[in-house]
């Protein structure tokens, strides 16, 4: 989901209490998508205006593209408790084509399957401060919940006219159905804002177990780890590091298959071209004032998938780079509007979003 918005509520310089709001219609484009009309909601509250306490928010996003793609939906971040609790997800309904080209970490474009799922999904995360402080002052703990449905309306064949794996029903998931499940999820979370962060630590890992217990197709264990770094180095000057591992165990379906690409997870692979039971990336951007309130990064990344962690190879690494101009709608909050260009093996790709990509 990608989706932007623009100020209208008139803002100081200085943090204030209350409730904040943005709401625009805007035209995005993303190379899955094409071009998109995104009508988007941005709702903050802020109840205290100590800079190191979280802002709560709520982005509403009614999204259609040139492909034929429809979505809507809600995605809180909610900090209660004087942030020692934080709840944060979405609810999406979604009509919404898009291409299967297949498993493994060197799909070719002309692999691409159009499929066409019609469904909707609940993804949230609830998380308590251990240290009964803050859930951004170390560790934190809790539940992660994934409901889903989906229905495979159909599924087309290769541009060549030959039926792939999906459409001749080989791969786990080419009918659809229920993927429900739960785990625990552990955080250390160190970061000075959860828009942009420019100084701290985040740290990640949940398990969640999908099975028929909660009603689910298939059974399944997917696992993320997700690790980042931020130092700065100057006045409103940063480095940011991240390294990201997904690993899949017993039957996924294909929707569940960790995968690199997109507008948050090197920029430039078209997003989930690339998909196995395992994906490892890991990359480093810098960020820096340019003028007023437009700010501009650079970036790059190596990532692969793989089968297991011993079929990683070095000569299979996929490498991406790029640069990008953020415009700071909210500027004592670090809500901004995001343009990147990412490169993958020669070949740019544009993306237009919503804060930093991590």
């Amino acid at each position: 989901m990608l989706f932007a918005s623009l100020q209208l509520s008139a803002q100081e310089d200085s943090l204030q209490t209350g409730l904040g709001w943005s709401f625009v219609p805007i035209p995005a484009y993303t190379p899955e998508t094409s071009w998109m009309a995104a009508l988007t909601a941005f709702v903050t509250y802020r109840d205290n205006v100590d800079p190191t306490m979280r802002t709560s928010s709520l982005a509403v996003a009614l999204q259609g593209t040139l492909k034929n793609q429809f979505s809507l939906g809600l995605y809180p971040e909610i900090y209660l408790d004087s942030n020692r609790v934080r709840i944060e997800g979405g609810i999406e309904w979604y009509l919404y084509p898009y291409n299967f080209f297949g498993v493994g970490n060197n799909n070719p474009s002309s692999n691409a399957e159009l499929y066409t799922p019609y469904g909707a999904k609940l993804e949230m995360r609830v998380l308590y401060a251990l240290s009964g402080r803050r859930v951004q002052h170390g560790l934190s703990a809790g539940v992660h919940l994934d409901l889903r449905y989906d229905q495979i309306r159909s599924i087309e064949p290769r541009e060549d006219g030959t039926i792939g794996p999906l459409g001749r029903g080989e791969i786990a998931g080419a009918q659809g159905g229920w993927f429900n499940g739960i785990g625990p999820q552990v955080s250390y979370d160190t970061r000075d804002n959860n828009f942009d962060a420019r100084d701290g630590v985040f740290a990640e890992t949940y398990t969640i177990f999908y099975n028929e217990l909660l009603g689910s197709t298939f059974s399944s264990a997917i696992t993320t780890v997700d690790a980042r770094v931020y130092t700065s180095i100057a006045s409103e000057t940063s480095i940011a590091a991240r390294v990201l591992l997904q690993s899949a165990d017993g039957t996924p379906p294909f929707l569940q298959m960790p995968s690199i690409g997109g507008s948050n997870n090197m920029r430039g692979i078209i997003d989930a071209q690339q998909r196995d039971r395992m994906s490892l990336l890991a990359g480093v951007e810098m960020r820096f004032p340019i003028l007023w309130r437009f700010r501009g990064a650079a970036y790059a990344d190596v990532g692969q998938v793989a089968s297991n962690i011993s079929a990683v190879a070095l000569n299979q690494l996929w490498v991406t780079y790029g640069a990008g101009i953020r415009f700071l709608l909210v500027p004592e909050e670090r809500i901004s509007l995001r343009l990147d260009v990412g490169v993958a093996r020669g070949v740019p790709q544009f993306y237009l979003g919503f804060n930093e990509a991590f």
